[in-house]
C-alpha cells in the first residue's frame, strides 16, 4: 500500500457522516501545493462551507455535493492524487 494512503487513512475516523455536504480528505505535501489547491478551488468558483487542517499535510474541506467531481477531477489534473471523497448522500462512516 502507498504510504501517502496510510496518511489519509488514519484521519478518515475524522470524518463524520454528513447528509448536507460532500467533504474531501487532501494530503498536501508542501506550502506551495497548498497556495496551488487554494487557486484552484477558487478557480472554479467552488464554494467551501468549512476547511479543517487536521495535520501539516491534511486538509479536511465540506463542499456542495454537486461540486464533487469538478474539484476532484480538477485537483488530480493538477497533481493531488491522495484524495478520499465522501458524498454526502451515500456516506457510510
Amino acid at each position: 500500500m502507498n504510504p501517502l494512503e496510510n496518511q489519509l487513512e488514519q484521519y478518515e475516523s475524522k470524518v463524520k457522516a454528513d447528509l448536507t455536504f460532500a467533504q474531501l480528505l487532501i494530503y498536501i505535501d508542501t506550502e506551495k501545493s497548498s497556495k496551488k489547491a487554494q487557486e484552484i478551488i477558487k478557480e472554479l468558483g467552488i464554494r467551501i462551507f468549512k476547511a479543517e487542517k487536521l495535520s501539516p499535510n491534511v486538509v479536511l474541506l465540506k463542499l456542495e455535493t454537486k461540486d464533487m467531481r469538478d474539484i476532484v477531477l480538477k485537483l488530480t489534473e493538477n497533481g493531488f492524487l491522495n484524495i478520499k471523497g465522501y458524498n454526502a448522500a451515500s456516506s457510510k462512516i
